[in-house]
């Protein structure tokens, strides 16, 4: 790349080439995921299956994940039929507590399909907690399991496998990261490590050329009825409505593709402005 070095009234002024016009016109393929493998965890119902039908959609080979086998055999089912290859995917059950799951959750990944492009940590449990309830601290140790521990192992044994495709991590934290919610004490914490996982990972693995995001949902809508705290949501979401899965897949396709090759630690927020008026909420 050219750089012009300009003088004027004393100052310097750096001016860089731009990218070749070829590299624009690639940003209308950008989402064409064809040949690329993607690992999602909990994509055997909610935010998890609404992303792995997206990328199957965008012609990847996915993994279906997760711990009841009529779901994760459901997901799969739909999944081969909205691809348009009809791609079959590889169907994984599994508990990712368990360093045993975790190891085969990778290695079959990686034995059926040769490799892995994208590791989506979806996976999480968000029971309500307060510092009173007599359980509380199995129920936080369960939380920190699956919403943490869980991301940092399958991180580590993932990063060998991305660094040869120069892979993506993103993790799926919350608005609740970000504003605090009085019923969910363990979450709230849970969610905010997590999003300082990312950044510290995005500093330590972006010499790999592996980059690490994570996206912040807010209340995202993913079984029928609505809840009250759905409702309560749309209501104070600028946007007026809730998230839906699609919302949260079409940001993790971004953050996968091309088009965020420049991007990472970041925490992108899809939540319809809702982070703004969450306190709305604590009045439940």
């Amino acid at each position: 790349m050219k750089f012009l070095i300009a003088l004027m009234c004393g100052l310097v002024c750096i001016v860089s080439a731009d990218y070749p016009i070829e590299d624009y016109k690639a940003v209308a393929k950008s989402r064409n995921f064809t040949g690329k493998v993607i690992l999602v965890t909990g994509s055997s119902s909610g935010i998890g299956e609404g992303i792995v039908k997206l990328f199957s959609i965008l012609g990847a080979n996915v993994v279906v994940t997760g711990r009841t086998a009529p779901d994760v055999q459901r997901v799969a089912k739909e999944v081969q039929e909205l691809s348009p290859l009809k791609l079959k995917p590889l169907e994984v059950v599994g508990d990712i507590t368990k360093s045993s799951d975790v190891n085969n959750l990778i290695d079959s990944t990686v034995k059926t399909f040769g490799k892995i492009d994208v590791l989506v940590n979806n996976a999480g449990i968000y029971p309500q907690t307060n510092i009173t309830q007599t359980d509380l601290l199995s129920v936080w140790d369960q939380v920190f399991a699956v919403d943490l521990r869980a991301v940092v192992e399958l991180i580590h044994r993932s990063v060998p496998h991305l660094e040869r495709t120069n892979g993506t991590i993103i993790d799926i934290s919350s608005g609740l990261s970000l504003a605090p919610l009085k019923t969910m004490l363990a979450y709230c914490p849970a969610k905010a490590a997590l999003d300082m996982l990312t950044k510290v990972l995005a500093l330590e693995l972006g010499p790999k050329n592996i980059r690490v995001n994570t996206i912040n949902p807010g209340v995202t809508h993913v079984k029928e009825p609505m809840n009250p705290m759905e409702i309560l949501a749309a209501k104070y979401t600028p946007l007026g409505r809730v998230g839906q899965p699609l919302d949260i897949a079409r940001a993790v396709a971004f953050l996968a593709s091309t088009d965020a090759q420049f991007i990472t630690g970041a925490n992108v927020l899809v939540d319809g402005g809702f982070v703004y008026n969450i306190g709305a909420l604590n009045t439940m």
